[in-house]
């Protein structure tokens, strides 16, 4: 809130502070849940060792971004649309290319009623560490999440079946930012300004490099920037 500086926050309505205990998994989690919008809210304490916490979502999640909250740590990102979900991970404060660590969300994977974790790595279940977990699934109408192969020339079209306001892209077969586009910072189509989720840096307005459009039914990248 400093003075004369513009801001952009992206909202979801999770259960309006009301929380519920969670013992679908072996660790007992804390959840608040909006499956009407596909968002839940998990806070847990780690164990230090493998195991599983239940999410509150009725169906498997397709993204889970993770974080410690008592200790430094990344960012570690599931997403149900990479190869080998199980065990490949991005991490949202990084532009890196995927990480690999056998099973790091599970052997059991992520299903309709929990979600694994392993010990130590990325904190994500560390002994003694609160941590916390904002994990979404697909509505139809009003989220998606997927993956797609660039063309390198616009008329790639990405089907959601409804008109996006917020997309994030991340390339997964090498590195590149999580970059950020909506439709309250740029109201009409090219939607070119953008922020990074893995970096400081201010917004990058009025690209003429990195931009997208928005369409009723979906997306379409203009350009050939291998970000995007």
């Amino acid at each position: 809130n400093a003075s004369g500086v513009n801001y952009v926050a992206w909202c979801w309505k999770a259960n309006g502070g009301t929380t519920s205990s969670n013992t679908d998994g072996a660790i007992t989690s804390t959840v608040q849940v909006n499956n009407k919008a596909g968002i839940s809210i998990v806070k847990w304490t780690g164990t230090g060792s493998a195991s599983t916490v239940g999410h509150g979502l009725s169906a498997a999640p397709k993204v889970i971004i993770q974080k410690s909250l008592s200790s430094t740590s990344d960012w570690p990102v599931y997403h149900g649309s990479i190869s080998s979900p199980n065990s490949n991970f991005h991490t949202l404060n990084s532009s890196g290319s995927l990480n690999n660590i056998s099973n790091y969300w599970g052997s059991g994977g992520v299903t309709s009623s929990v979600f694994g974790v392993i010990g130590s790595p990325y904190s994500i279940n560390a002994s003694g560490v609160d941590q916390i977990a904002y994990c979404f699934t697909e509505i139809s109408g009003f989220s998606k999440f997927g993956s797609y192969t660039g063309t390198g020339a616009a008329g790639n079209l990405i089907e959601t079946g409804f008109e996006p306001s917020f997309i994030m892209f991340k390339r997964t077969d090498s590195t590149g930012g999580w970059l950020i586009f909506d439709n309250k910072r740029n109201l009409t189509n090219p939607r070119n300004s953008r922020l990074e989720a893995n970096n400081t840096g201010a917004e990058q307005a009025g690209s003429t490099s990195k931009f997208v459009d928005f369409y009723s039914n979906g997306f379409e990248p203009q350009v050939s920037d291998s970000e995007i």
